[in-house]
């Protein structure tokens, strides 16, 4: 009877540890997928954090005034900066291609030009200004687009 009950609680302790083994395997498991999705998010965020001085005129509407420190805020950036008045269209800094998909050149557009009111490309300092972000295939911010609306 003592080695059938010794027998008993072998057996029945060798069953609890494959349960806590396991258990130890599935919790480690979940914790490595959350890591993952938590570092997936935070490196999301800390990409929209990087463009947020560039997304928040994603669809604001900005006064002309704006619109030229705008232009000098990011001047010798990075991204193409276009102003749509009702005479023109003019790229500053930098330049487009046709499909607006990437930077091809440099501008040769100045804010002296833009401050000029007998310049064609004039912004009026009181005009409004809807303003729009172009991505290029990498989904990277390479312009911002201020069409004027009044």
């Amino acid at each position: 009877m003592d080695n059938s009950l010794k027998g008993l609680i072998l057996a029945a302790g060798t069953i609890i540890t494959c349960i806590v083994i396991s258990l130890g395997f599935y919790i480690s498991r979940e914790a490595r997928d959350t890591a993952a999705s938590g570092a997936g998010q935070i490196s999301k965020l800390n990409a929209e954090f990087n463009e947020s001085d560039k997304v928040m005129y994603d669809g604001l509407s900005v006064s002309g005034s704006e619109v030229i420190n705008v232009i000098n805020k990011f001047k010798n950036g990075d991204i193409a900066i276009q102003v749509n008045t009702k005479k023109c269209s003019t790229y500053y800094d930098n330049v487009l291609d046709d499909k607006q998909t990437e930077i091809i050149g440099t501008s040769s557009a100045s804010v002296k030009s833009a401050q000029n009111s007998q310049s064609n490309a004039y912004i009026n300092p009181n005009g409004q200004f809807l303003g729009s972000i172009i991505r290029d295939v990498n989904y990277t911010i390479i312009g911002i687009i201020f069409s004027q609306v009044n």
